[in-house]
């Protein structure tokens, strides 16, 4: 069974993100968990160290493959069209094909979007079209990323493997030592492709440590 370890700041979040993320910490709304299961490690926060950072050559190949993607960065919002666009997304990635009603996607969202004053919105567009948006937070010495949710119908364009690296990207240019993609979960394809994205480092034993994976990690991205 799954257990949670939760902390819910009281103030002051902004100037201590950073110490929470290296603690292996991730962030929900104004509440910051992480794994705790007793026995079992296979959920590992990983993170990239953007100036050491490498493309590789199949990471490159979608960088081309989305030359006509349009990013934009602003503050958090959630609008009808991001509530449409999180609805499809769900409904075409949950188990049973189903979404919630419109005011659940929209609560959903919220939790998402807002609860830390430093998150950054980034979306993705192909002509006037969204097709993708992401959140993350910027803390003193890091970016995180807190969610990314896309139009299922362009899922040949690499959209995770992209946003990831449109991620990276505003990291360096914000002068941030890491970036924070989130759990690495070496049996799940959706995770485990996080940890192509080199040179990394997973969390475990209240250290941070190099980490490596075959190339042939691969997943629904």
């Amino acid at each position: 069974m799954a257990s949670l370890e939760f902390f819910f700041p009281s103030q002051g979040i902004e100037r201590e993100l950073h110490l929470f993320l290296a603690g292996g910490y991730r962030r929900l709304g104004s509440v910051l968990y992480r794994n705790v299961c007793r026995g079992c490690s296979s959920c590992k926060p990983l993170r990239v160290e953007t100036e050491k950072f490498r493309i590789s050559r199949s990471q490159k190949r979608t960088l081309k493959k989305n030359l006509d993607v349009r990013t934009e960065i602003s503050a958090p919002c959630v609008t009808p069209e991001r509530v449409a666009l999180y609805k499809g997304y769900i409904a075409s990635k949950h188990a049973n094909g189903k979404g919630g009603d419109r005011q659940e996607d929209a609560a959903a969202l919220l939790s998402l979007y807002y609860g830390y004053p430093g998150s950054i919105e980034m979306n993705y567009y192909l002509g006037d079209k969204l097709i993708g948006a992401g959140i993350v937070d910027a803390a003193a010495d890091a970016l995180s990323s807190v969610y990314f949710y896309y139009d299922t119908s362009y899922f040949r364009r690499s959209p995770g493997v992209f946003s990831i690296l449109q991620e990276i990207a505003l990291a360096q240019s914000m002068k941030k030592r890491y970036y924070y993609p989130g759990f690495y979960i070496e049996e799940t394809p959706k995770m485990s492709y996080k940890a192509l994205f080199r040179p990394n480092q997973v969390y475990g034993d209240g250290i941070w440590t190099a980490f490596r994976t075959h190339e042939t990690a691969r997943g629904p991205l």
